[in-house]
C-alpha cells in the first residue's frame, strides 16, 4: 500500500512539474503578444505623427496675410510706375531703392513693422524679398536685387517657373496672380498705360516663411493617445495570445507527453497531425521517427535472436557432437567372426542423436552375446544413458551367462541410478555357434523375426524395459537356428518412420519384406533401400536406425569320406572353418583362393599343398561361376570349409544342377593337339589331381564339388603329382 501511494504521489508531482512549464510557457506568449501589439500600434502612430510633420515640413506653408500684402505691394508698385512713365511708357530711371527721385516707395499705410505685436500683418521687409519691374519685351528694366537679377536679363530665364505667369500679366490680364514656390509667395501685376493699354509689369516674390514653432504643441497629445492605445491594446492582445497559443501549447505538450511516454518504453505512441504547419512538420517528423525506431529496434531483436539462435544452435551442435562421440566410442569397433556364421550390424544415426546401441560379448567357452537397445530422451542424456546400460550389460555377462539374469542385475542398478521417466529397451540374445541354440529374453524391445524353411516368426518373451521398475524378472526361451536361419534385430528407428503422408513403415511391411529371399548384409541393404523408397527424397531422419541380422549358412551335408571316418571313429567329427558366397563375376576365383588360404593357415600345411588346395580351389570356382551360373552376378556361389582331424574338405556349390557334370576323364594330349577334340576340358582332371579326393554331387538345384586333402605327411596329392 505504502509503495502505490508513494507511486501515486510521484505521478501526481511529475503531472505538475509537466503542467508548470507549459502554463508559464502559455503566459509568456501572451506577454509576447501584448508587447507586439503595444509596440506595433505606437509604431504605427510614430509613423502617423512623422508623416504629419514631414507634411508640415515640406508642403507649402504661407501666412494669408502675406499673401494679401505683397498682392497689394505689387498693385501699389505697378500704379506708381505707371505714373512715373505719364501713363504712357515706363520711366527707365525707375528704382527701387528708397530716398531717391524715382524710387518706387512702399504704399502709404502699409505697416512697417517696428515695434509692432501683431504677426498677422507682416511689415514690407518681411513681405518683399525682391521686386522687378519688366518691360514689355519681357526684360528686366529695374531690379531690386540686380546680382541675382540683372537689368537686361530675361525674365522668363531668370524665372523659369514664373514666366508663363510674367506673360499673362504683360498681356494686360485684368486681376492679379499668385504663386507659391517652397513657402514663398510671387505676384505679378501688369502696368496700365493711359489708353488702358498693358505697357510693362511688376514682380515681387516674398521671402520663405519661417517654421512655427507652435506645432509642438500637440505632443502632449500624442503622448496621451500613445498611452491609450497601451491601456486599449494590453488586455486586448493579453487575451488574443491566450486564445490563439491554447491550441499550440496543447499540441506541444501532446508531443512532449508522447516523447516521454516514447522513451519509457511505450513504442505505440504517436501523435495526430492537426494542421500544416510548423507543428504539424514537427510532429509527423516524430511520427516517421518512431516508426523508424520500432522497425530498427525489431530488427535488433530479430538480430539478437538470430544470434541467441545461432548460439543455440553451436551448443546443440556440440552437444549432438558429444553425445555420436560417446556413442561411436561404446559400439563395438569389430564384428565376431564365427565359422558358420554371418554377423551383420549397422548403425545410422539421425540428426538428433538417440540412444540406440548395439554389442556383442564373446565367451571364453565359444558363446556369443548379442545385444540391442535403444535408451530414452536424445541427444547427450541419451548418449550417457545408452553408455551406462552398455557398461553394465557387459559387466553382468561376466557374471551369468543367462540372459534373463544380466537383464535383471541391470535392470536393478539403472532402477537405482537414473531418473524417473527415463528406461532402457533391450534384447539380449547367447548364441552357441556349435549347434545354433539361442538364448533369449526381451527387455520391452521390438520383437525380433526370424526367418527359417517354414517362414517368419517373431521371438517372442515379455519383460519390462530397464530402469522402469525394480524387482523385475525377465522371460528366458529358447530356440535352435537351423542351418540358413537366420535372425533380424532392429531397434524403432526402422518401423516407425514416417512417409510425407505420415505413413508408417510398420511391423507388418517389415515382416513382408523379410519373407522374401534376402539374407545376411544383403538383408540389410534391402531393408535401407525399401526404406529410403517409402520416405522419399525428402526425409529427414526421426530417430536412430540400427539393424543386426544374423545368418547360420546352408548345411552341405557330409561327404562319403566325412561318413567314413564318423563309421570307423567317432573322434573325427567336421567342423566348419569358414562359409560365404561370391557374386559370379570373372576374377573372383582369385579371392576365393585367397581366403580359403587364410583359413587354413592355422592347420600347418606344407608349401606344396597350400598351392595345390589353392590352384584346384581357382579352377573349382571359375568353372561353378562359368558352367554353372553362367556368370550371372546375382546368382552367387557359395563356398564351405570343413576340418577333422584327418582331413580338410572344401566344398564348392553353384546353381546349375539341372545339368550334369561330366566325370573327370585324362584328356587325349595327342588328340587336342591335332585338334580332334576341343580343347576345353582340363578342368576337373587338373582338380583332381591337386587333392587327395573329389567328390560330385548333383541334386535339382544345385552342383556341388567336394575337394579332400588329407591331413599329416605327405598327401596323396603329391604322390599323383
Amino acid at each position: 500500500m505504502k509503495s502505490e501511494e508513494k507511486t501515486g504521489k510521484r505521478k501526481k508531482y511529475h503531472q505538475r512539474d509537466t503542467l508548470k512549464p507549459w502554463s508559464r510557457l502559455q503566459v509568456r506568449m501572451a506577454i509576447s503578444y501584448v508587447a507586439v501589439s503595444v509596440i506595433i500600434a505606437l509604431l504605427l502612430e510614430l509613423l502617423l505623427v512623422v508623416i504629419f510633420f514631414t507634411l508640415i515640413v515640406n508642403l507649402p506653408y504661407v501666412n494669408q496675410s502675406v499673401v494679401n500684402a505683397a498682392n497689394y505691394s505689387a498693385q501699389v508698385y505697378a500704379l506708381e510706375a505707371s505714373v512715373q512713365g505719364g501713363g504712357t511708357a515706363l520711366n527707365p530711371r525707375t528704382t527701387f531703392r528708397p530716398g531717391q527721385l524715382y524710387s518706387l516707395s512702399a504704399p502709404a499705410g502699409f505697416p512697417s513693422g517696428n515695434g509692432s505685436n501683431n504677426n498677422s500683418n507682416p511689415s514690407l521687409a518681411q513681405v518683399v524679398q525682391f521686386a522687378l519691374l519688366i518691360a514689355p519685351n519681357g526684360q528686366v528694366l529695374v531690379s531690386s536685387d540686380p546680382s541675382r537679377y540683372p537689368v537686361g536679363a530675361n525674365v522668363a530665364q531668370l524665372l523659369p517657373g514664373q514666366a508663363q505667369l510674367i506673360q499673362n500679366a504683360l498681356a494686360g490680364k485684368a486681376g492679379n496672380t499668385t504663386n507659391m514656390i517652397g513657402h514663398s509667395t510671387s505676384a505679378v501685376q501688369p502696368i496700365w498705360s493711359k489708353n488702358k493699354q498693358p505697357i510693362g509689369a511688376v514682380y515681387i516674390q516674398t521671402p520663405p516663411q519661417q517654421f512655427n514653432p507652435s506645432i509642438f504643441s500637440t505632443i502632449p497629445p500624442l503622448l496621451f493617445t500613445a498611452l491609450f492605445w497601451i491601456i486599449v491594446i494590453s488586455p486586448i492582445g493579453a487575451l488574443f495570445g491566450l486564445l490563439t497559443t491554447r491550441g499550440l501549447v496543447r499540441r506541444l505538450h501532446h508531443l512532449v507527453q508522447a516523447t516521454a511516454q516514447f522513451a519509457r518504453g511505450d513504442y505505440t505512441q504517436r501523435v495526430k497531425i492537426s494542421k500544416r504547419d510548423e507543428i504539424g512538420q514537427l510532429e509527423s517528423q516524430f511520427n516517421q521517427m518512431a516508426e523508424q525506431l520500432v522497425e530498427s529496434i525489431a530488427q535488433q531483436q530479430a538480430l539478437t535472436e538470430q544470434h541467441a539462435r545461432l548460439e543455440e544452435r553451436a551448443r546443440i551442435e556440440q552437444e549432438l557432437r558429444t553425445a555420436q562421440y560417446i556413442q561411436r566410442s561404446l559400439l563395438p569397433k569389430e564384428v565376431p567372426s564365427l565359422p558358420g556364421w554371418q554377423l551383420v550390424p549397422i548403425y545410422r544415426p539421425a540428426r538428433e542423436v538417440g540412444g540406440d546401441f548395439y554389442d556383442f560379448h564373446p565367451l571364453e567357452d565359444g558363446r556369443l552375446g548379442i545385444v540391442i537397445g535403444d535408451a530414452t530422451d536424445k541427444g547427450v542424456s541419451a548418449a550417457l544413458l545408452m553408455a551406462t546400460a552398455c557398461t553394465m550389460l557387459r559387466t553382468a555377462t561376466r557374471e551369468s551367462v543367462s540372459p534373463g539374469e544380466v537383464l535383471a542385475r541391470v535392470n536393478e542398478l539403472l532402477a537405482a541410478t537414473i531418473p524417473s521417466g527415463m528406461f532402457v529397451t533391450c534384447f539380449y540374445a547367447m548364441l552357441d555357434p556349435t549347434d545354433g541354440r539361442l538364448c533369449y529374453a526381451n527387455a520391452g524391445h521390438d520383437l525380433p523375426y526370424l526367418r527359417h524353411k517354414e517362414g517368419v516368426s517373431e521371438l517372442y518373451a515379455t519383460g519390462m524395459p530397464l530402469g522402469m521398475l525394480p524387482g523385475t524378472s525377465y522371460e528366458e526361451k529358447e530356440t535352435m537356428m537351423a542351418h540358413g536361419d537366420s535372425l533380424l534385430l532392429y531397434s524403432d528407428g526402422l518401423v516407425e518412420a514416417h512417409n510425407a503422408k505420415r505413413d508408417m513403415f510398420g511391423f507388418p511391411y517389415l515382416m513382408a519384406l523379410i519373407k522374401e529371399h534376402v539374407t545376411g548384409k544383403d538383408l540389410i541393404d534391402f531393408l535401407l533401400g525399401k526404406l529410403a523408397a517409402f520416405t522419399g527424397p525428402d526425409w529427414e531422419q526421426e530417430d536412430d536406425v540400427t539393424l543386426v541380422t544374423l545368418q547360420r549358412a546352408e548345411s552341405y551335408g557330409m561327404s562319403e569320406i566325412a561318413a567314413q571316418f564318423d563309421q570307423t571313429d567317432g573322434d573325427n567329427s567336421w567342423q566348419t572353418l569358414d562359409e560365404w558366397t561370391v557374386p559370379s563375376q570373372p576374377g573372383n576365383e582369385r579371392m576365393v583362393m585367397e581366403r580359403v588360404a587364410e583359413t587354413v593357415k592355422t592347420l600347418n600345411l606344407s608349401s606344396r599343398q597350400l598351392e595345390q588346395i589353392k590352384t584346384a580351389v581357382a579352377e573349382a570356382t571359375m568353372n561353378a561361376m562359368e558352367h554353372g551360373n553362367h556368370y550371372q552376378a546375382d546368382v552367387p556361389v557359395a563356398i564351405q570349409a570343413l576340418v577333422s582331424k584327418t582331413a580338410l574338405a572344401i566344398r564348392i556349390r553353384d546353381q546349375g544342377g539341372r545339368k550334369t557334370i561330366p566325370a573327370a576323364v585324362e584328356p587325349d594330349l595327342d588328340a587336342k593337339l591335332a585338334e580332334l577334340q576341343t580343347p576345353r576340358g582340363w578342368g576337373l582332371f587338373l582338380i583332381k589331381n591337386m587333392v587327395d579326393d573329389m567328390n560330385v554331387s548333383s541334386d535339382e538345384t544345385h552342383h556341388t564339388i567336394e575337394l579332400i586333402v588329407y591331413l599329416g605327411g605327405d598327401s596323396h596329392a603329391d604322390e599323383k603329382s
